[in-house]
């Protein structure tokens, strides 16, 4: 059996609407192996068909591989909420692209063949390499597991395999093909703080390792808010005034994750393109924003397309993080409980710098 676990996201962080991203400490788990009849468990009954979205992935995967769909029995343990603007979605298409590489043996046979496919340059766990499609090449890969171990199999091999760069590549076009968002899907696989952007060459993935001593804490409410709502509040255009807002202030977060620059952050976590419009759908916003920068938040933005709330802190001290996270979470939870109409439900998370993972079990 084989074990597939990818990271949470939280998209747009402020300014940079529909390009930046961060994985974070809570994951999907999909287990899964060869059986005699495809089938789904852990999931409710009304997910559990062939129109699951890590079937669907896995489908298409397996098209885009121009290999046959396997038949599979999969468990899907879900710890990341749906519909709540955390990447639960991008997170499963993602596992659904992983699987069909794992099952497959192979990568693509040509990534020059696939529209769209990321190009550029990309930092992945540490290593800088070249994307561009000259560099691709045409030959079919063999998955073997000894190529990764030299005589047994250990615990990273799968991830390893799965982080090489044509796979990656891979694992964001398919994913991005069934859930339609590159800012989710990018950093769930590659992992750390990502920037995405849809050129005439394809999609540009860009990556680095985000500051660990970071404290994110994500305010999950008791209600959904559906992306096609989210995304149908916004208006048609903007002014100039506002787009120069959105491009300087989204580059200004860029370099805060890049530097570590909490207070550089603060000062750039401003938006004009979405979260005005969107605050608006999230009743007790302005409630949590407070609650959050009363106790030293740097920066408060809306995750995703939302309703949840995500709030970054500074926790210096390692060997006191942990308390003093217990403690900001129940005052700041008593906060918000006093005037929301709303329950809210306070997550920390800390980022997760490695992105989609998977073992043998």
């Amino acid at each position: 059996m084989i074990e597939i676990e990818v990271p949470a996201s939280c998209a747009n962080l402020g300014p940079g609407f529909d390009c930046l991203g961060i994985a974070l400490s809570l994951s999907n788990i999909v287990r899964f192996e060869p059986a005699e009849k495809t089938q789904i468990k852990g999931c409710p009954m009304e997910w559990a068909d062939e129109d699951n979205l890590f079937l669907r992935s896995l489908r298409h995967s397996c098209e885009l591989l121009q290999t046959s769909v396997p038949k599979i029995s999969a468990e899907i343990i879900t710890s990341i909420p749906p519909a709540r603007g955390l990447g639960s979605s991008a997170s499963l298409a993602v596992a659904g692209a992983a699987a069909a590489l794992l099952l497959s043996g192979k990568t693509a046979k040509s990534l020059k063949d696939l529209a769209n496919t990321a190009v550029g340059t990309v930092t992945s766990l540490g290593t800088e390499v070249d994307m561009m499609d000259d560099a691709v090449g045409d030959t079919e890969t063999e998955f073997n597991l000894r190529a990764y171990t030299g005589t047994e199999v250990d615990r990273t091999c799968l991830t390893r395999f799965l982080h090489e760069e044509k796979n990656q590549r891979f694992l964001l076009r398919a994913a991005t093909d069934i859930e339609g968002h590159a800012d989710n899907a990018a950093p769930a696989i590659y992992g750390g703080f990502t920037a995405a952007a849809l050129t005439d060459k394809g999609i540009v993935i860009s990556q680095n390792p985000a500051p660990e001593h970071w404290q994110f804490m994500a305010f999950i409410p008791d209600f959904i808010l559906e992306t096609s709502v989210a995304r149908n509040a916004l208006p048609d255009s903007y002014s100039r005034q506002d787009a120069v807002h959105g491009i300087s202030h989204a580059v200004l977060v860029a370099l805060a994750f890049l530097k570590g620059n909490l207070d550089l952050l603060n000062l750039a976590c401003s938006d004009r393109i979405h979260e005005p419009y969107r605050r608006p759908l999230i009743p007790d916003f302005e409630i949590v924003e407070t609650a959050c920068f009363e106790q030293g938040a740097k920066m408060v933005c809306i995750s995703g397309s939302g309703p949840t709330i995500m709030a970054v802190f500074e926790t210096s001290v390692p060997d006191v993080a942990s308390s003093t996270t217990d403690i900001l979470n129940e005052t700041i939870e008593t906060q918000i409980a006093k005037s929301a109409t709303h329950k809210w439900i306070v997550l920390p998370l800390r980022v997760d710098n490695l992105g989609i993972r998977a073992r043998k079990i």
